[in-house]
């Protein structure tokens, strides 16, 4: 992806932005979230937005994402988060397709036409059909901005030779497991 500073900059200045700043939450106990946080602010800046990082760790940004004040009573503008591949393996489960306002993701995107695509794929019959509607869903998503992908990651694990019988699952899992 070929990115442009400079149309970012004046598209900056054209939607009317007057200075305010946006907060990013800074989960600063998890290095990838941290990191995350500090290139948003350092690209936001540089497209001439005021940004101010609120650190918090893991256990409170789960208390702080559901404020739903602004930012100057304690809210927020940006978060960043992760999923496990199950958590997004279609559109009725994503968490970040949903455009259900206050009942949706932290964020309230309140989309009624994504909520009503979403119900059509899950009461569709056949994959064309579940297909097509993915598509709008994803399009929809995207230019609405209900959330942003900001990366995609593995979690690499090892065992030793003598571990034997490691479940494979999407989170550690310890039951079946011997040394041998």
């Amino acid at each position: 992806m070929k990115h442009d500073l400079a149309t970012a900059r004046q598209l900056v200045k054209e939607c009317g932005y007057d200075g305010y700043p946006v907060v990013v939450l800074q989960i600063n106990d998890r290095p990838f979230l941290n990191a995350a946080a500090v290139v948003t602010r350092n690209r936001l800046q540089s497209i001439g937005f005021k940004v101010i990082l609120k650190q918090v760790d893991w256990s409170t940004s789960l208390i702080v994402r559901a404020r739903t004040e602004p930012p100057e009573k304690g809210g927020w503008n940006l978060l960043h988060t992760w999923w496990l591949p199950p958590d997004l393996v279609n559109p009725a489960v994503h968490p970040a397709l949903s455009g259900a306002g206050s009942n949706a993701w932290p964020g309230w995107p309140n989309v009624p036409e994504l909520e009503q695509l979403v119900t059509r794929w899950v009461r569709a019959t056949d994959e064309g059909t579940r297909e097509h509607l993915a598509e709008q869903i994803q399009l929809l998503a995207l230019n609405e901005v209900t959330y942003v992908p900001w990366g995609e990651w593995d979690f690499p694990t090892v065992f030793r030779k003598s571990v034997k019988d490691v479940v494979q699952f999407v989170s550690p899992v310890f039951w079946n497991v011997r040394i041998a």
